[in-house]
């Protein structure tokens, strides 16, 4: 069944549009259970009920015309249910409706399954026989994960139906994400396809075969110079026999064995990516279904040929591409290239597919101010390339071929946003000091948008966090130890007098190194963190002497421990860290400068770590909440993972109670305590902050003026009385409800922006 399971899926992903894919499904599905008939309903929400979308059995004609109603006959019921239903006699059942214009009369055993996505029902499957008999369990469970693999088939189609469409027809398209970093962006999108796949490809028929074919050629000739390069490049190191792979690879690309297949699609009105796609895939499936293995493993050399040809023909449209002046970066998952290639006056909003939005790629477009959505549906980006669109990173909502109205709207909208961002900067030198008189301390998360941060000084109260890794992930090899002290001192001067929180290497989970590659199954609970540095003493000993060294004279430097959860893990860093003083002493001598051994404080972001403060408080200056990965490992959320986004929330109750369960032991112990997370950055978390006792925040510099004008206008005793009523909450909504109510009747309701009011445009 295997076989039969994968065959299908190739088949139908292969199809160059929906229609064609469906009907291919019901075709092969009636053939592979040795049914009679084979339909699919697709569920239409407009006007609730079920529209016949293809079928290979009942009356063709029927196709897109015959409807029935969501609470109608036994497909209603398999949606209601969210169930198959398996019966021998579906007409004798009581919920079986007679719809003659289907030409269903003469079968009896039904077996429907429902094709759910997220949680929401799009539509079911039906198989149907004369003969009276109840499919068995394994015929049902074969259908059960056709429907699983159709879902995101449907979840698309409308999507890239309406992406389709001309702009003129005024007929906008809205895909959900997640919010990440707020605000609103109006421009025309910009994809980018670092590692491209002809699943990215959408199909698109080309009036001008000839200039494709042209296209086609220079790509297969692009190609074998590459081919001709590397066997060239690898002749000395390697075997003849396996430089001979090569040859092979070039024979392949011979106009007989590729170049004639793909030309004859380009003339039948493909443009020459789809043509290759097309080519490609069959071929793939072909030696895919042969049973000898070495005719089975050439699969894999078609399909890395076309790739090869396929970057090249991307390549060619790339290279004469400009960025538009309002550029949309869309992508399959964002990198800080990415963001560093367009112009920065040009760039107005990142949408990513893959991430979420506490990953660290989204941590970066919020610390360079830039809107972002993260973990929208997955269907072929091509189709974004060039549109008009809107951008609402407050609600998550992405919108296609906006209407005029729409833009007009959201044009009102954003002016609205910038006169409050405007009423934030003008408070931006006043202190931070609540109505009762208390001060807090608001710093600043650096270290990620290293280009824009040297105005940053006059805004804060000093660093709260410096990520050290950021400088590492832009070189092409490890820094030598004069070049990070080059740095550091570089950043201490610029914040100097006020405090610099560094912390030391932070790689691993989401942050990789490209020339220190880390492969794990799961790496948000792998190596990482103080776990790579403890490992590699000799990379931790050369960042901590820089540091101390940049420190010299000025003394402002605080050195803090990533992903701490064992007191073991404190003792070895302790003790490398005053190893390094003690050598430099002797290694270092300047009669200008002494030896200062900084202040050393851990991250809590490991639940463990909460638990052992009260053994720790002895041994740290400090501790600092790293309120993204603690929230991420206490509710078991992959913060990176789109798909369990909704899930990765900071107002979660225990979340809450933790936090102020850390305040309290640290103010029990006299340890000096902050938050660097993100939570910080948001008004509504920083009021709930500063209730439980924190009074330093640090935050990402297009935080700070908003946090700071909101906490000026109000008392920690009002926040206090707050505090308590979330904490006795049970849900994060309820939570949420009560700080919504909170921040109406303080004079905040313009803070709590929604586009209800924006959605009826649309």
């Amino acid at each position: 069944m295997l076989a039969t399971l994968r065959s299908i899926a190739e088949s139908v992903a292969q199809q160059s549009d929906l229609q064609s894919a469906l009907n291919c499904f019901v075709t092969m599905v009636k053939e592979a259970m040795h049914t009679e008939c084979c339909s699919v309903y697709f569920a239409d929400y407009s006007q609730d009920n079920f529209i016949l979308m293809a079928t290979d059995g009942l009356n063709p004609e029927a196709i897109g015309q015959f409807r029935m109603g969501f609470t109608e006959g036994l497909v209603g019921l398999v949606a209601q249910r969210e169930e198959p239903i398996n019966v021998a006699h579906a007409q004798s059942h009581p919920r079986f409706k007679l719809s003659p214009e289907v030409n269903e009369e003469g079968y009896n055993a039904f077996l429907s399954v429902p094709v759910v996505h997220q949680r929401k029902v799009l539509g079911v499957i039906v198989v149907q026989q004369k003969i009276a008999r109840v499919f068995s369990h394994d015929e049902e469970s074969f259908l059960i994960t056709l429907s699983a693999q159709l879902a995101s088939v449907l979840a698309n189609a409308e999507i890239q139906t309406l992406l389709q469409q001309d702009a003129s027809s005024h007929r906008t398209s809205v895909l959900k994400g997640v919010s990440s970093a707020p605000g609103i962006a109006l421009g025309s999108g910009y994809v980018v396809l670092p590692h491209i796949d002809f699943k990215s490809i959408e199909a698109q028929h080309c009036d001008n075969s000839q200039q494709q074919i042209q296209l086609f050629h220079q790509a297969v000739a692009a190609t074998r110079q590459e081919f001709h390069i590397l066997a060239k490049t690898l002749s000395d190191d390697i075997p003849k026999e396996a430089v001979a792979v090569f040859e092979v690879y070039q024979q392949l690309l011979d106009a007989r064995s590729l170049g004639t297949q793909v030309e004859s699609e380009i003339e039948r009105g493909w443009n020459a990516k789809t043509a290759l796609k097309i080519v490609i895939e069959k071929l793939v499936a072909q030696f895919d279904r042969m049973s000898d293995p070495y005719i089975k493993e050439r699969a894999i050399d078609v399909k890395d040929i076309g790739l090869r040809v396929l970057q090249h023909l991307v390549s060619t449209e790339q290279v004469i591409k400009q960025y538009p002046d309002n550029t949309i970066i869309i992508a399959h998952t964002l990198t800080p290239t990415m963001l560093a290639q367009v112009p920065k006056e040009k760039l107005k909003g990142v949408v990513s597919v893959h991430g979420s939005v506490n990953s660290h790629a989204s941590i970066l477009t919020r610390a360079m101010g830039v809107p972002a959505i993260w973990g929208i549906e997955d269907i072929p980006l091509l189709q974004f390339d060039g549109k008009s669109m809107i951008m609402d990173a407050y609600s998550g909502r992405l919108y296609i071929s906006p209407s005029q109205m729409l833009v007009n709207e959201y044009v009102e909208i954003k002016r609205k946003d910038n006169m409050l961002h405007d009423k934030f900067e003008a408070e931006h030198d006043l202190p931070p000091i609540t109505l009762d008189g208390e001060r807090i301390n608001l710093l600043l998360n650096a270290g990620l948008d290293l280009s824009t941060e040297t105005m940053s000084a006059s805004y804060c109260d000093g660093v709260g966090l410096y990520r050290t890794e950021s400088w590492f992930m832009q070189k092409g090899q490890f820094p030598t130890q004069a070049e990070q002290e080059v740095w550091y001192r570089e950043v201490l001067t610029r914040y100097h007098p006020e405090p610099v929180v560094m912390r030391t290497l932070d790689i691993g989970g989401d942050k990789v190194l490209d020339y220190f590659d880390i492969r794990e199954d799961n790496p948000f609970l792998g190596w990482r963190g103080i776990r790579v540095s403890l490992d590699h003493p000799e990379l931790f000993l050369d960042q901590i002497k820089a540091m101390i060294k940049a420190n010299a004279g000025l003394g402002n430097l605080q050195i803090m421990l990533p992903m701490v959860g064992h007191s073991e893990e404190i003792d070895e860093a302790i003790a490398l860290i005053d190893q390094a003083c003690f050598e430099l002493q002797d290694e270092w001598a300047d009669p200008f400068y002494t030896i200062d051994r900084p202040e050393v404080g851990v991250m809590l972001e490991v639940p463990s770590s909460i638990y052992l403060l009260p053994d720790w408080a002895t041994k740290i200056d400090f501790c600092s909440v790293g309120s993204n990965d603690l929230t991420q490992y206490l509710l078991a959320v992959d913060r990176t993972n789109a798909q369990v986004a909704d899930l990765f929330d900071p107002y979660h109750p225990s979340v809450l109670r933790v936090l102020n369960h850390i305040a309290q032991e640290c103010e029990a112990h006299e340890l000096p305590f902050s938050l660097c997370g993100e939570l910080g950055g948001e008004p509504e978390g920083a009021i709930l902050l500063v209730a439980m006792g924190y009074r330093r925040l640090s935050m990402n510099i297009s935080s700070l003026n908003k946090v700071k004008w909101v906490l000026r206008r109000l008392n920690v005793t009002d926040m206090e009385t707050l505090l308590q009523t979330c904490l006795t909450q049970s849900s994060s909504k309820q939570v949420r409800r009560v700080i919504k109510e909170f921040m109406i009747e303080h004079s905040f309701a313009e803070l709590l922006y929604t586009s209800h009011q924006a959605k009826g445009a649309s």
